[in-house]
């Protein structure tokens, strides 16, 4: 009794641990999320925060990949995306939210037939399969399971061979072919051992233990049970100690109830609710739904009726709410036989005959077994005698076709066969390390005379020489970090130098005479007014290009000076050029918005901004020059495919066939092929003209 108290501490113990090691790795992923600028990179660290989060909380878990999936839609990443959707179709199968995991695994496949890749694949087929045996679908699980083995097989995944026979397993016990199940768990067992992969290890024996359960053999199940639980007590995470609790505290019901034990029902019943409390605190929809049923169970066996209906209710709801139709089936069956027990005979039928339907429908020979003997009992009880015989028969020929003898005789040859092989690998293992002692010894003893005195010495010098080679590595090592790092820092600078020398250039010569030219053609507009009109207009027309050649010259200065254009820095370049434009036109209105969901420190490469600022300019002075309108609207807005840039304008308008396009369209087509936008005009004769940018 002390031993098993220690057991469940030393169980929630490891809880923790595992906890916080898994906080501490999403702590060092988020320090890492943290350091990193490139937005692809970040996204990468963002995904496997939320698979660390599968383990502890599957709502955080969620919340994480349904920015893995915003954000790979921004960078336009398919792969991230896809693994997002995987993501969340794990998290929900988890939470055992049906409709919500079949919709994303429905878009993961979707996804899969563009985006080639085996390792995704594999991770479809088997998250699907789980989802498919939670429906209690169990030969289409098992189709999917064998996919994932397929495919492992073909890379030599011993991973993922070892989980896919796994799985193939259970589907083939909850089918009553023990024989073929625990043939694929030692195959799983097997490659675990040679992968030494202990939590895989752990599973196999654990649904060895299952297997053995099933076909009535209590004692052999629980010592493969206890086999599973002391690998997790030292690496197991949250969900595998619950299922543990489950396991362990479901045999030790069955080991009471045939050994008429009750300290046995109380230990089961300890395991149960402490299955429920760890459940509840990390979020395991499934293991929660399984405590009840096994809670009702028990207090079933141990006569308390009423708490029994209790905990059967609670796991009805709990499996009915969340679709999850092998744990109703089970439920069903729990609930009618502690109805019967309670002699409430109306309800017991409806519940059991509502189960043995589930069971027919799913094939689960297991609970159709199970439900026939209540049935039966329950017929007698209410003194129905032909219908009693009748469900006891068909029990008979249930319990036979799982329980046949043939099938033990199988079960107990693999068991002998794997023990054998398990002998006989640790013989042979023995064996070479004896042998390799032997002659290691053998040798030392023909090398230690005439070679000792030599050895040391050579050692000695052998051990100056390493670390003499050790600190010249090491000094080689940091002068030549040393000197990337340099001619690194001396590129940028030459670089940045470059860049505002052409600028200071652009701005001191070109800027200067472009002024000197202005000036030139005031002096001689101002002696030329009087004596010729035309040519003064001339002069007034050359000064007005003059001076926006100068505009555009020194935004052409303010791009180059930046490494790279913020949005705010944007903003201001159009309002100062709609300010100068409201100046110079009359009657017409401008109007500039900007979506507040857009972050103002969004940044574009100065190229990429400059180009921007050249097509939102030319849409407003085309707008002015030529469409005659009250109002022109300028929008900045986040939509799905980027950032939406708009000039729209309630003028005159045109008919895009009937037009010519000159310089000012066709520039503006260039540079949003330079940059990879998409450009959209859109006009109609008297109702106005629409430019949009999306980049």
């Amino acid at each position: 009794m002390k031993k098993r108290v220690l057991a469940i501490i030393f169980l929630i113990c490891n809880y923790l641990i595992f906890s916080q090691n898994s906080l501490k790795s999403i702590d060092s992923l988020q320090l890492e999320y943290n350091s990193l600028k490139g937005k692809k990179s970040k996204n990468d660290i963002l995904y496997k925060i939320g698979i660390e989060y599968l383990s502890i909380n599957l709502d955080s878990s969620l919340q994480i990949f349904r920015r893995v999936i915003k954000n790979s839609k921004i960078v336009n990443n398919d792969t991230l995306e896809l693994k997002g959707y995987l993501g969340m179709a794990k998290a929900f199968t988890d939470k055992t939210m049906i409709d919500s995991a079949d919709y994303y695994f429905d878009v993961s496949e979707k996804s899969l037939e563009v985006i080639k890749s085996q390792e995704l694949q594999k991770s479809l087929f088997n998250n699907k399969g789980i989802l498919l045996f939670h429906k209690s679908e169990y030969n289409l699980a098992a189709n999917e399971f064998k996919k994932t083995l397929a495919i492992a097989e073909k890379e030599a995944d011993l991973n993922a061979q070892s989980r896919s026979y796994n799985n193939i397993a259970i589907c083939m016990s909850y089918l009553g072919k023990y024989h073929a199940a625990l043939e694929m768990h030692i195959k799983s067992a097997k490659i675990a051992e040679e992968m030494n992969d202990r939590i895989g290890l752990a599973k196999s024996y654990n649904n060895m233990g299952l297997v053995y359960k099933d076909l009535n053999e209590l004692e052999k199940a629980d010592e493969y049970l206890l086999k599973s639980l002391l690998i997790k007590r030292e690496e197991g995470n949250p969900i595998d100690i619950v299922g543990s609790y489950l396991n362990l505290g479901a045999n030790q019901r069955a080991m009471g109830d045939k050994l008429k034990d009750s300290s046995m029902l109380f230990k089961a019943r300890e395991y149960f609710q402490e299955a429920l409390k760890l459940s509840i605190s990390s979020g395991y929809l499934r293991g929660k739904n399984n405590a009840y049923v096994n809670l009702a169970l028990v207090e079933s066996t141990l006569k308390n009726y009423e708490s029994s209906i209790a905990y059967g209710q609670k796991a009805l709801e709990l499996a009915v709410a969340s679709k999850d139709y092998d744990k109703e089936m089970v439920a069903r069956t729990n609930l009618g036989d502690a109805y019967r027990f309670n002699k409430q005979f109306n309800l017991a039928k409806q519940q059991l005959l509502q189960a043995l339907k589930m069971a027919e429908e799913s094939q689960n020979l297991y609970v159709k077994k199970e439900v026939l003997l209540i049935l039966s009992l329950l017929s007698k009880e209410q003194q129905n005698f032909e219908k009693a015989l009748g469900y006891y028969e068909e029990y008979h020929k249930v319990n036979d076709s799982i329980s046949s003898s043939e099938v033990k005789k199988n079960v107990d040859q693999l068991e002998a066969q794997y023990q054998n092989e398990l002998k006989e690998t640790e013989i042979q293992t023995q064996r070479a390390e004896l042998a390799e002692k032997e002659l290691n010894l053998t040798r030392k003893n023909t090398q230690i005379i005439g070679l000792g005195i030599l050895v040391s010495v050579l050692s000695l010098l052998g051990y100056l020489i390493y670390k003499q080679q050790k600190l010249k590595n090491k000094q080689l090592q940091k002068d030549s970090e040393l000197k990337i790092a340099l001619a690194k820092i001396e590129s940028q600078n030459r670089l940045h130098e470059q860049r505002i020398r052409i600028s200071r250039d652009l701005h001191d010569n070109i800027g200067a005479q472009l002024t000197f030219i202005i000036s030139s053609i005031e002096n001689l507009q101002y002696g030329f007014k009087i004596a010729n009109e035309k040519l003064t207009s001339k002069l007034l027309h050359m000064s007005a290009f003059t001076k926006e050649t100068i505009y555009e010259l020194r935004d052409t200065i303010w791009a180059m000076n930046k490494d790279e254009i913020t949005l705010e820095d944007l903003q201001a370049r159009i309002s100062n050029f709609i300010d100068k434009a409201d100046l110079s036109s009359q009657g017409i209105k401008f109007e500039f918005n900007t979506d507040e969901a857009i972050s103002k420190d969004l940044e574009f490469t100065s190229v990429k901004g400059m180009n921007i600022y050249r097509i939102l300019q030319e849409a407003i002075h085309n707008a002015i020059k030529y469409a005659e309108p009250s109002l022109v609207e300028i929008d900045i807005n986040k939509v799905e495919q980027g950032i939406l840039f708009k000039v729209a304008d309630n003028g005159k308008g045109f008919y895009m066939q009937n037009i010519k396009q000159g310089n000012g369209l066709q520039n503006m087509k260039k540079r949003a092929e330079d940059i990879g936008a998409e450009l959209a005009i859109e006009s109609n004769l008297d109702m106005g003209t629409t430019i949009s940018l999306i980049c």
